[in-house]
């Protein structure tokens, strides 16, 4: 597992062109003279280095100096306390902020790698981003909706929908912004939150639903069809977001299955004995081998900046 110790990384402040991403920075670990890049993207609540596996894949990433790859870990809008008034808009931009950063510094590849709701921001950045890269990883990709449901029945799944349209109301009269009342939320939602935070993560059409089963295949195929690079689906073996009875390998076949042909690599499926953020010893290893495996498996496409 990755190490607590201190370690060093190289800070890249970089240009946001009026962005309100200001004094951004890049954290690079790894290959300093690395001709590609490999972008990490947290979830909700995480920041620079805050998912210690980040770190294991650029420690294995040195052993393989034929890839050529260094990691970045950087702060978006959405990092740390700041999802909770942020959106997959505000994502996007800021990660192709760094992306355009990256190119600027010569880097041939870039791979972006999403962990939890990271994962959102990617198939948004699939779908809209005109700064093209070369790879996706996705890494826990869950339903902010049926997570918050693991194990409160139908009474859970009632109270939910009431604070959802309390959320739509809000909205519908401009005070989409304004912070939900805490009296709305409880403790598992983080609070305080926007309505419009709130909504976009548990409506059923919510911009944040991506990965809710009750997707009809239609929508979910228009989602899953916008990758044109080469896309690899870890699901966490006992990842607690997901409801126990969800079968998760069938889960990844049918998105595959949604993706253009070839798209999506074979090396997708459940990291065994993982949780959510991957701290187990023996579920880091599985994840770092992986990601390794698909690098080298992309290895000889063109890159996406040529």
């Amino acid at each position: 597992m990755a190490s607590s110790k201190p370690f060093s990384t190289i800070v890249h402040p970089y240009p946001t062109k009026g962005s309100p991403n200001r004094n951004a920075c890049a954290y690079e670990t790894g290959l300093p003279s690395a001709r590609n890049a490999f972008v990490f993207v947290g979830g909700l609540g995480d920041g620079p280095h805050t998912v210690p596996y980040a770190r294991a894949i650029a420690r294995e990433l040195e052993k393989h100096g034929e890839l050529s790859y260094s990691v970045f870990e950087f702060k978006t809008r959405s990092s740390f306390s700041g999802w909770k008034f942020s959106c997959l808009a505000n994502d996007v931009a800021d990660i192709s902020e760094l992306v355009r950063y990256l190119r600027g510094l010569g880097r041939e590849k870039i791979v972006l790698m999403g962990h939890s709701s990271g994962c959102q921001g990617l198939m948004e950045y699939a779908a809209t981003s005109s700064d093209p890269v070369d790879d996706f990883i996705l890494q826990a990709p869950v339903s902010d909706r049926e997570a918050s449901l693991v194990g409160k029945g139908s009474e859970g799944k009632r109270k939910l929908d009431e604070i959802v349209n309390i959320a739509r109301d809000m909205i519908s009269s401009g005070k989409g912004d304004h912070p939900m009342s805490h009296d709305h939320l409880s403790e598992d939602y983080d609070r305080p939150m926007s309505a419009r935070r709130f909504y976009a993560l548990h409506a059923k059409d919510g911009e944040d639903n991506y990965f809710g089963s009750d997707l009809p295949s239609e929508v979910a195929r228009g989602f899953w069809g916008k990758f044109d690079k080469p896309l690899l689906i870890l699901h966490s073996g006992i990842d607690r977001y997901i409801d126990p009875s969800v079968d998760k390998n069938a889960q990844i076949e049918g998105w595959k299955a949604l993706c253009r042909p070839g798209i999506a690599s074979r090396l997708s499926g459940v990291i065994p004995g993982a949780g959510h953020s991957v701290r187990q010893p023996a579920g880091e290893e599985w994840l770092v081998n992986t990601v390794v495996k698909f690098l080298k498996s992309t290895a000889a496409f063109p890159s996406s900046s040529l």
